[in-house]
């Protein structure tokens, strides 16, 4: 099972969505797509995606792919691991040649053995900037079957996140770490709690057994 990535996201999702067939030696520029991922406190993910197009591309794109969006979602799905994938929903403005895709993907963050949330980027230098403690973005030329799309990708932190920065990983590979309440002792505090629950059951069947018990009449011998 690949690992669910930000990069690996944007690069399927410009193979899957695109559609494109070019001529040899041909290169089709001034294309754009935008990523707006934003991260909840549970480590998963909103996406919205949107591409704008030319008048030639929408066209081909329609005709491929646009019209059918059970086959956009099927494909979608086929590219990234399916049990990540939710929520998927398609719209488009004819009129700009612009459509969006909304999804959401399970366990894009994880906790790292430091106990900071990780956002994998999977690149070694990318071009990211952080704008605040919980928003950053990046941005790349991407080349494609003879396709070159400029791809905007924003990441939104959770709005209590703390101490965001970019960092690399064993590997050189870029790292979005930070930190939020919802870190190992919020996990620590949810089983405190689950054991309380767990306990105050156990001693509140205890004394309903025990009264019970009293209640019941002695039989003489």
């Amino acid at each position: 099972m690949k690992k669910l990535t930000i990069k690996l996201i944007a690069c399927y999702l410009l193979l899957q969505l695109s559609g494109f067939q070019t001529r040899a030696q041909e290169v089709v520029q001034g294309l754009k797509q935008k990523f707006d991922i934003t991260i909840d406190e549970l480590g998963n993910a909103n996406i919205e995606v949107s591409m704008k197009l030319n008048a030639e591309r929408w066209e081909n794109f329609k005709r491929n792919t646009g019209n059918n969006q059970s086959i956009m979602k099927r494909d979608i799905e086929k590219s990234l691991p399916k049990h990540y994938l939710t929520d998927f929903a398609y719209s488009e403005d004819a009129m700009e040649r612009t459509y969006t895709i909304k999804m959401k993907a399970l366990g894009l963050c994880k906790l790292n053995k430091d106990g900071k949330w990780q956002a994998d980027i999977e690149a070694k230098n990318p071009d990211i900037t952080k704008l605040s403690d919980n928003e950053f973005v990046m941005n790349e030329d991407v080349l494609t079957s003879g396709v070159l799309v400029q791809q905007t990708q924003k990441l939104h932190l959770p709005s209590g996140a703390s101490g965001a920065k970019v960092e690399k990983d064993s590997f050189g590979m870029a790292i979005v770490t930070y930190k939020t309440g919802l870190g190992w002792g919020h996990k620590l505090a949810n089983y405190l709690g689950i054991g309380l629950l767990l306990a105050g059951a156990g001693l509140f069947f205890k004394g309903f057994m025990d009264r019970k018990k009293q209640a019941e009449p002695v039989n003489p011998a």
